[in-house]
Protein backbone atom coordinates (compact mmCIF):
# COMPACT_ATOMS: atom_id res chain seq x y z
CA UNK A 1 0.00 0.00 0.00
CA UNK A 2 1.26 3.48 -0.85
CA UNK A 3 2.11 5.62 2.13
CA UNK A 4 -0.35 8.21 0.86
CA UNK A 5 -3.28 5.88 1.39
CA UNK A 6 -5.24 4.30 4.20
CA UNK A 7 -7.37 1.20 4.06
CA UNK A 8 -10.92 2.17 4.99
CA UNK A 9 -13.53 -0.47 5.81
CA UNK A 10 -17.21 0.31 6.14
CA UNK A 11 -20.69 -1.10 5.69
CA UNK A 12 -20.45 -4.46 3.96
CA UNK A 13 -16.74 -4.72 4.69
CA UNK A 14 -15.58 -3.57 1.27
CA UNK A 15 -12.18 -1.92 1.45
CA UNK A 16 -11.17 1.21 -0.40
CA UNK A 17 -7.67 2.63 -0.73
CA UNK A 18 -8.55 6.17 0.25
CA UNK A 19 -5.91 8.87 0.39
CA UNK A 20 -4.90 9.68 3.96
CA UNK A 21 -5.73 13.38 3.42
CA UNK A 22 -9.39 12.39 3.23
CA UNK A 23 -9.40 10.34 6.43
CA UNK A 24 -11.40 12.91 8.43
CA UNK A 25 -14.12 13.01 5.75
CA UNK A 26 -14.31 9.25 5.31
CA UNK A 27 -16.14 8.75 8.62
CA UNK A 28 -19.32 10.23 7.15
CA UNK A 29 -21.54 7.64 5.50
CA UNK A 30 -24.07 8.46 2.82
CA UNK A 31 -26.95 7.29 5.02
CA UNK A 32 -25.80 9.61 7.83
CA UNK A 33 -25.64 12.61 5.51
CA UNK A 34 -29.05 11.69 4.11
CA UNK A 35 -30.64 11.62 7.56
CA UNK A 36 -29.01 14.79 8.83
CA UNK A 37 -29.35 17.07 5.81
CA UNK A 38 -31.92 19.41 7.44
CA UNK A 39 -29.48 20.15 10.27
CA UNK A 40 -26.58 20.36 7.84
CA UNK A 41 -28.51 22.97 5.89
CA UNK A 42 -28.98 25.08 9.00
CA UNK A 43 -25.24 25.16 9.47
CA UNK A 44 -24.62 25.93 5.80
CA UNK A 45 -27.11 28.79 5.86
CA UNK A 46 -25.42 30.32 8.89
CA UNK A 47 -22.00 30.17 7.25
CA UNK A 48 -22.22 33.05 4.78
CA UNK A 49 -19.86 33.61 1.88
CA UNK A 50 -17.95 36.80 2.69
CA UNK A 51 -15.48 39.07 0.98
CA UNK A 52 -11.82 38.59 1.82
CA UNK A 53 -8.53 40.23 0.83
CA UNK A 54 -8.64 38.62 -2.61
CA UNK A 55 -12.30 38.74 -3.69
CA UNK A 56 -15.45 40.75 -3.15
CA UNK A 57 -18.81 39.07 -2.59
CA UNK A 58 -22.15 40.65 -3.46
CA UNK A 59 -25.66 39.33 -2.92
CA UNK A 60 -28.59 40.05 -5.16
CA UNK A 61 -31.90 38.63 -6.35
CA UNK A 62 -32.15 36.99 -9.76
CA UNK A 63 -35.10 35.55 -11.70
CA UNK A 64 -36.24 32.02 -10.96
CA UNK A 65 -38.97 29.67 -12.14
CA UNK A 66 -42.55 30.86 -12.72
CA UNK A 67 -41.81 34.52 -11.99
CA UNK A 68 -40.23 33.90 -8.59
CA UNK A 69 -36.84 35.28 -7.55
CA UNK A 70 -33.92 33.48 -5.93
CA UNK A 71 -30.82 34.74 -4.09
CA UNK A 72 -27.55 34.68 -6.00
CA UNK A 73 -23.93 35.54 -5.25
CA UNK A 74 -21.42 37.39 -7.38
CA UNK A 75 -17.82 36.68 -6.44
CA UNK A 76 -15.20 38.79 -8.20
CA UNK A 77 -11.51 39.63 -7.84
CA UNK A 78 -10.75 42.76 -5.84
CA UNK A 79 -10.39 45.87 -8.00
CA UNK A 80 -11.35 43.94 -11.11
CA UNK A 81 -12.01 45.63 -14.40
CA UNK A 82 -14.98 45.32 -16.71
CA UNK A 83 -15.57 42.78 -19.46
CA UNK A 84 -14.32 39.85 -17.36
CA UNK A 85 -15.01 36.20 -18.16
CA UNK A 86 -17.69 34.57 -16.04
CA UNK A 87 -18.25 31.19 -14.43
CA UNK A 88 -21.85 30.37 -13.59
CA UNK A 89 -21.33 27.92 -10.72
CA UNK A 90 -24.07 25.48 -9.70
CA UNK A 91 -23.28 23.98 -6.31
CA UNK A 92 -23.80 20.32 -5.45
CA UNK A 93 -25.53 18.71 -2.49
CA UNK A 94 -28.02 16.31 -4.07
CA UNK A 95 -30.42 19.22 -4.73
CA UNK A 96 -31.15 18.78 -1.01
CA UNK A 97 -28.45 20.94 0.53
CA UNK A 98 -27.39 24.54 0.22
CA UNK A 99 -23.93 25.64 -0.83
CA UNK A 100 -21.27 24.80 1.74
CA UNK A 101 -18.14 26.63 2.80
CA UNK A 102 -16.21 24.22 0.56
CA UNK A 103 -18.21 25.45 -2.43
CA UNK A 104 -17.48 29.05 -1.52
CA UNK A 105 -13.77 28.35 -1.19
CA UNK A 106 -13.65 26.67 -4.59
CA UNK A 107 -15.64 29.50 -6.18
CA UNK A 108 -13.29 32.08 -4.69
CA UNK A 109 -10.29 30.27 -6.13
CA UNK A 110 -11.93 30.22 -9.56
CA UNK A 111 -12.53 33.98 -9.33
CA UNK A 112 -9.05 34.76 -8.06
CA UNK A 113 -6.94 32.41 -10.14
CA UNK A 114 -8.90 32.51 -13.41
CA UNK A 115 -9.48 36.29 -13.04
CA UNK A 116 -13.19 36.00 -13.65
CA UNK A 117 -16.51 36.71 -12.03
CA UNK A 118 -18.37 33.79 -10.48
CA UNK A 119 -22.15 33.81 -10.20
CA UNK A 120 -23.75 31.26 -7.88
CA UNK A 121 -27.54 30.88 -8.08
CA UNK A 122 -29.08 29.71 -4.80
CA UNK A 123 -31.65 27.52 -6.54
CA UNK A 124 -34.58 26.04 -4.65
CA UNK A 125 -34.16 22.61 -3.10
CA UNK A 126 -35.72 19.21 -2.61
CA UNK A 127 -37.94 17.88 -1.23
CA UNK A 128 -40.20 20.92 -1.51
CA UNK A 129 -39.16 21.76 -5.05
CA UNK A 130 -38.77 18.69 -7.29
CA UNK A 131 -37.92 18.59 -11.01
CA UNK A 132 -37.75 20.95 -12.88
CA UNK A 133 -37.64 23.84 -10.36
CA UNK A 134 -33.87 23.92 -9.70
CA UNK A 135 -33.13 23.66 -13.43
CA UNK A 136 -35.57 26.39 -14.34
CA UNK A 137 -34.29 28.63 -11.52
CA UNK A 138 -30.77 28.35 -12.92
CA UNK A 139 -31.94 28.72 -16.52
CA UNK A 140 -33.69 32.00 -15.73
CA UNK A 141 -30.72 33.33 -13.77
CA UNK A 142 -28.40 32.50 -16.68
CA UNK A 143 -30.63 34.40 -19.12
CA UNK A 144 -30.58 37.31 -16.68
CA UNK A 145 -26.78 37.25 -16.73
CA UNK A 146 -26.80 37.43 -20.53
CA UNK A 147 -29.29 40.30 -20.48
CA UNK A 148 -27.35 42.29 -17.87
CA UNK A 149 -23.78 41.52 -18.89
CA UNK A 150 -22.78 45.17 -19.28
CA UNK A 151 -23.89 46.26 -15.81
CA UNK A 152 -22.36 43.10 -14.35
CA UNK A 153 -19.02 43.79 -16.05
CA UNK A 154 -19.11 40.42 -17.82
CA UNK A 155 -18.10 39.39 -21.32
CA UNK A 156 -21.16 37.42 -22.40
CA UNK A 157 -19.12 35.54 -25.00
CA UNK A 158 -16.72 34.16 -22.38
CA UNK A 159 -18.93 32.20 -19.99
CA UNK A 160 -18.38 28.72 -18.58
CA UNK A 161 -20.78 26.57 -16.59
CA UNK A 162 -19.33 24.71 -13.61
CA UNK A 163 -20.96 22.33 -11.17
CA UNK A 164 -20.20 19.45 -8.83
CA UNK A 165 -22.47 16.45 -8.33
CA UNK A 166 -26.05 17.74 -8.60
CA UNK A 167 -24.54 21.01 -9.80
CA UNK A 168 -22.87 19.08 -12.62
CA UNK A 169 -26.28 17.63 -13.42
CA UNK A 170 -27.68 21.16 -13.65
CA UNK A 171 -24.82 22.39 -15.83
CA UNK A 172 -25.20 19.56 -18.35
CA UNK A 173 -29.01 19.68 -18.37
CA UNK A 174 -29.05 23.43 -18.96
CA UNK A 175 -26.92 23.07 -22.08
CA UNK A 176 -29.54 20.74 -23.54
CA UNK A 177 -32.32 23.09 -22.45
CA UNK A 178 -30.56 26.08 -24.00
CA UNK A 179 -30.13 24.21 -27.28
CA UNK A 180 -33.82 23.27 -27.37
CA UNK A 181 -34.91 26.84 -26.58
CA UNK A 182 -32.53 28.49 -29.06
CA UNK A 183 -30.61 30.37 -26.39
CA UNK A 184 -26.84 31.00 -26.30
CA UNK A 185 -24.77 28.08 -25.06
CA UNK A 186 -21.76 28.91 -22.86
CA UNK A 187 -18.18 28.43 -24.05
CA UNK A 188 -17.58 25.43 -21.83
CA UNK A 189 -18.91 23.09 -19.15
CA UNK A 190 -16.89 21.84 -16.19
CA UNK A 191 -18.57 18.82 -14.58
CA UNK A 192 -17.17 17.53 -11.28
CA UNK A 193 -18.41 14.02 -10.38
CA UNK A 194 -21.70 14.87 -12.13
CA UNK A 195 -25.06 13.10 -11.72
CA UNK A 196 -26.19 12.32 -15.25
CA UNK A 197 -28.04 9.02 -15.58
CA UNK A 198 -31.25 8.04 -13.81
CA UNK A 199 -30.97 4.45 -15.10
CA UNK A 200 -28.16 3.68 -12.62
CA UNK A 201 -26.81 0.91 -14.87
CA UNK A 202 -23.03 1.35 -14.66
CA UNK A 203 -20.59 -0.97 -12.93
CA UNK A 204 -19.68 1.66 -10.32
CA UNK A 205 -23.19 1.44 -8.89
CA UNK A 206 -21.63 -1.40 -6.87
CA UNK A 207 -20.46 1.30 -4.44
CA UNK A 208 -23.26 0.97 -1.90
CA UNK A 209 -21.21 1.96 1.15
CA UNK A 210 -18.73 4.65 0.14
CA UNK A 211 -18.30 7.76 2.30
CA UNK A 212 -20.50 10.85 1.86
CA UNK A 213 -22.54 9.42 -1.02
CA UNK A 214 -23.32 6.01 -2.51
CA UNK A 215 -25.70 4.31 -4.92
CA UNK A 216 -28.36 3.96 -2.22
CA UNK A 217 -28.32 7.73 -1.81
CA UNK A 218 -28.40 8.13 -5.57
CA UNK A 219 -31.55 6.02 -5.86
CA UNK A 220 -33.20 8.18 -3.20
CA UNK A 221 -32.11 11.30 -5.07
CA UNK A 222 -33.86 10.22 -8.25
CA UNK A 223 -37.05 9.20 -6.46
CA UNK A 224 -37.25 12.57 -4.67
CA UNK A 225 -36.23 14.58 -7.71
CA UNK A 226 -38.67 13.07 -10.21
CA UNK A 227 -41.41 12.44 -7.61
CA UNK A 228 -44.72 12.61 -9.52
CA UNK A 229 -43.05 13.21 -12.88
CA UNK A 230 -43.28 10.73 -15.70
CA UNK A 231 -39.61 9.76 -15.79
CA UNK A 232 -39.74 9.13 -19.55
CA UNK A 233 -40.94 12.69 -20.16
CA UNK A 234 -38.42 14.38 -17.88
CA UNK A 235 -36.02 14.98 -20.76
CA UNK A 236 -33.56 17.17 -18.89
CA UNK A 237 -33.29 14.91 -15.86
CA UNK A 238 -30.99 12.30 -17.43
CA UNK A 239 -28.87 13.78 -20.20
CA UNK A 240 -26.70 10.65 -20.44
CA UNK A 241 -29.63 8.99 -22.22
CA UNK A 242 -29.63 11.48 -25.10
CA UNK A 243 -28.35 10.23 -28.45
CA UNK A 244 -27.13 13.51 -29.94
CA UNK A 245 -24.66 15.66 -27.99
CA UNK A 246 -22.66 17.28 -30.79
CA UNK A 247 -23.89 20.76 -29.74
CA UNK A 248 -22.08 20.60 -26.39
CA UNK A 249 -19.29 23.12 -25.85
CA UNK A 250 -15.79 22.21 -24.65
CA UNK A 251 -16.31 19.97 -21.62
CA UNK A 252 -14.17 18.96 -18.66
CA UNK A 253 -15.26 15.97 -16.57
CA UNK A 254 -13.64 14.95 -13.30
CA UNK A 255 -14.60 11.82 -11.38
CA UNK A 256 -13.66 10.32 -8.02
CA UNK A 257 -12.24 6.80 -7.98
CA UNK A 258 -14.58 5.34 -5.33
CA UNK A 259 -17.85 6.95 -6.38
CA UNK A 260 -21.01 5.39 -7.72
CA UNK A 261 -21.06 8.20 -10.30
CA UNK A 262 -17.55 7.35 -11.53
CA UNK A 263 -18.50 5.32 -14.59
CA UNK A 264 -21.36 7.47 -15.82
CA UNK A 265 -19.11 10.54 -15.77
CA UNK A 266 -16.47 8.81 -17.88
CA UNK A 267 -19.11 7.32 -20.21
CA UNK A 268 -20.59 10.76 -20.75
CA UNK A 269 -17.21 12.29 -21.59
CA UNK A 270 -16.46 9.46 -24.02
CA UNK A 271 -19.86 9.93 -25.63
CA UNK A 272 -19.09 13.64 -26.10
CA UNK A 273 -15.74 12.81 -27.67
CA UNK A 274 -17.33 10.29 -30.06
CA UNK A 275 -19.81 13.05 -31.01
CA UNK A 276 -16.94 15.32 -32.05
CA UNK A 277 -16.99 17.51 -28.94
CA UNK A 278 -13.71 18.69 -27.44
CA UNK A 279 -13.87 16.94 -24.08
CA UNK A 280 -11.50 15.53 -21.50
CA UNK A 281 -11.92 13.52 -18.33
CA UNK A 282 -9.82 12.87 -15.26
CA UNK A 283 -10.07 10.19 -12.60
CA UNK A 284 -8.83 11.34 -9.18
CA UNK A 285 -7.24 8.36 -7.46
CA UNK A 286 -7.90 7.62 -3.82
CA UNK A 287 -10.96 9.85 -3.58
CA UNK A 288 -14.69 9.52 -3.08
CA UNK A 289 -17.69 11.67 -3.91
CA UNK A 290 -17.55 15.08 -2.28
CA UNK A 291 -13.79 15.13 -1.70
CA UNK A 292 -13.82 18.88 -2.39
CA UNK A 293 -14.90 19.26 1.23
CA UNK A 294 -11.23 18.61 2.10
CA UNK A 295 -10.53 22.18 1.10
CA UNK A 296 -6.94 22.26 2.35
CA UNK A 297 -5.85 18.97 0.79
CA UNK A 298 -3.10 18.76 -1.79
CA UNK A 299 -5.46 16.53 -3.82
CA UNK A 300 -7.95 19.34 -4.27
CA UNK A 301 -5.18 21.86 -4.87
CA UNK A 302 -3.89 19.81 -7.81
CA UNK A 303 -7.42 19.43 -9.19
CA UNK A 304 -8.14 23.16 -8.92
CA UNK A 305 -4.93 24.03 -10.73
CA UNK A 306 -5.82 21.65 -13.56
CA UNK A 307 -9.34 23.08 -13.76
CA UNK A 308 -8.02 26.66 -13.81
CA UNK A 309 -5.70 25.74 -16.68
CA UNK A 310 -8.67 24.34 -18.60
CA UNK A 311 -10.85 27.39 -17.85
CA UNK A 312 -8.16 29.78 -19.07
CA UNK A 313 -7.67 27.78 -22.25
CA UNK A 314 -11.38 27.63 -23.03
CA UNK A 315 -11.91 31.32 -22.31
CA UNK A 316 -8.90 32.66 -24.21
CA UNK A 317 -9.88 35.80 -26.09
CA UNK A 318 -8.69 34.41 -29.42
CA UNK A 319 -11.15 31.51 -29.05
CA UNK A 320 -14.16 33.82 -29.05
CA UNK A 321 -16.14 33.48 -32.24
CA UNK A 322 -17.30 36.49 -34.20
Amino acid sequence: MKNTEICFSIGSGMKYSIDKELKSLSIYSGSLVGRLYPMINIGYRLNKCRSDKYVSVRRLSTPGYNGETIPSLIIEPKECGKDLPCIVFFHGGGLLMSASDAHYQVAKRYAREANCKVIMPDYRLLPKFPYPVALEDCYNTYLWVLQNFESLGINKDRIVFAGDSAGGHIAAALIVMLKDRNQPIPRGAMLIYPALDKRMITESMKYTDTPIFDSKCYKLFWSMYLKDQNADEAKYASVAELDHLEFFPDTYVEVAEFDCLHDEGIAFAEKLISSGVSAEYHNVDGTFHGFEAASKSSILDRCIKRRIHWIKRVLRTENVLG
